[in-house]
C-alpha cells in the first residue's frame, strides 16, 4: 500500500485563502457590468478635457475572509494616460466614485486607465482588486444646430433663433453660447447638457430701425476649445405694412382707447398672413 505524503497545513490554508479572496466587482456606471480582476471595461466616448465618472458597488457578495464577501473602502486611479487627471473616491463612498479628466488637447483615439479598489487594512480580507477602463476620445461629441440662419422682420418685431446642443457622449458638459455685435444685442450664456441628452435655448433680436444685422453665434465646451461650433446668422429689418401690422401684437401702451382698438384689429388681421 502506497501512502501519499500529507499536504502541509500552510498549503491548505493558502489555497483556502485564495478561494476566499476571489470576488467579482460590479461597475454601475457609465456602463452596468460585472467584472473580475484584470478585466477591461469600455466606458464609451467623451470629448477632450471632459470628465467621466466610474461608479463601483462597494459591496461584494463573494470572497473575503469567510467567502461571503465584504466592503471595499475606496478606489483610486492607479495609472492614467499622459496629461489625464485621476480623481480618487472618498473613503467609504456608497457607491465608490472615481473620475478621469481627459487632457484638453487629447487627440482622437482610445485611451486606457488602471483603477484599483481597496479594502483598507484588509479588514474584510478583500485586499486590493484592479481592473482597466477604456475610453474613446472624439471631437464629434456634440451636434449643434441653429435655426433659422436668416430672418426677415419689421421694426419692433422679434427675430428668434433656436440653438440646440445634442450631447452624444457619456459625460455631461457645460457649453458657452455667445454672440458678438452691437452692445444691445450681445449675448452670452452657459448651459449644462447632461450625457446623452440635448437642450435648446432661444436667442432673440429686436430692432427698431431698418438695417441688416449680421453676427456669428458660437458654441464652445468649457472643457476644451477643441469642441467648438460657429454659425453666421442674419436679421433683415425692413419696414412694410404687414410687418407694421404684426408689430401691433406686441401691445400698444401710449395710444388712446380708440387707436388701441384699431391697432388690435390690425394685429388680428396680420395673423392671417403668418
Amino acid at each position: 500500500m502506497i501512502r501519499r505524503p500529507p499536504r502541509s497545513t500552510q498549503s491548505r490554508s493558502s489555497a483556502a485563502s485564495d478561494v476566499y479572496k476571489r470576488q467579482s466587482l460590479h461597475v454601475i456606471a457609465p456602463v452596468d457590468k460585472e467584472i473580475k480582476e484584470g478585466d477591461t471595461v469600455y466606458l464609451g466616448a467623451i470629448g477632450p478635457g471632459q470628465t467621466i465618472e466610474v461608479l463601483i458597488d462597494e459591496e461584494v457578495k463573494t470572497g473575503g475572509k469567510f467567502g461571503q464577501g465584504g466592503v471595499f473602502d475606496y478606489a483610486v486611479v492607479e495609472k492614467a494616460p499622459p496629461g489625464w487627471i485621476g480623481i480618487p473616491s472618498k473613503l467609504h463612498d456608497k457607491p465608490l466614485r472615481v473620475a478621469l479628466t481627459a487632457d484638453p488637447e487629447a487627440k482622437e483615439g482610445e485611451y486606457i486607465a488602471k483603477i484599483k479598489v481597496i479594502d483598507e487594512n484588509n479588514v474584510d480580507g478583500l485586499g486590493e482588486t484592479m481592473f482597466f477602463v477604456k475610453v474613446n476620445i472624439t471631437y464629434d461629441i456634440v451636434d449643434t444646430s441653429i435655426t433659422p440662419i436668416y430672418v426677415k422682420t419689421g421694426p419692433g418685431q422679434p427675430a428668434k433663433f433656436s440653438i440646440t446642443i445634442n450631447n452624444k457622449g457619456v459625460s455631461g458638459d457645460a457649453f458657452i453660447i455667445q454672440a458678438q455685435g452691437p452692445k444691445r444685442w450681445e449675448f452670452k450664456r452657459s448651459i449644462f447638457v447632461p450625457a446623452k441628452s440635448n437642450k435648446t435655448i432661444v436667442y432673440e433680436i429686436v430692432g427698431n430701425e431698418e438695417e441688416i444685422y449680421k453676427t456669428q453665434i458660437s458654441v464652445q465646451s468649457s472643457a476644451s476649445p477643441l469642441i467648438h461650433y460657429e454659425k453666421n446668422i442674419t436679421v433683415d429689418i425692413q419696414s412694410n405694412i404687414l410687418h407694421d401690422m404684426k408689430a401691433t401684437n406686441n401691445g400698444v401702451l401710449t395710444f388712446p382707447i380708440f387707436e388701441s382698438l384699431v391697432y388690435s384689429f390690425f394685429g388680428l388681421i396680420s395673423n392671417l398672413f403668418a
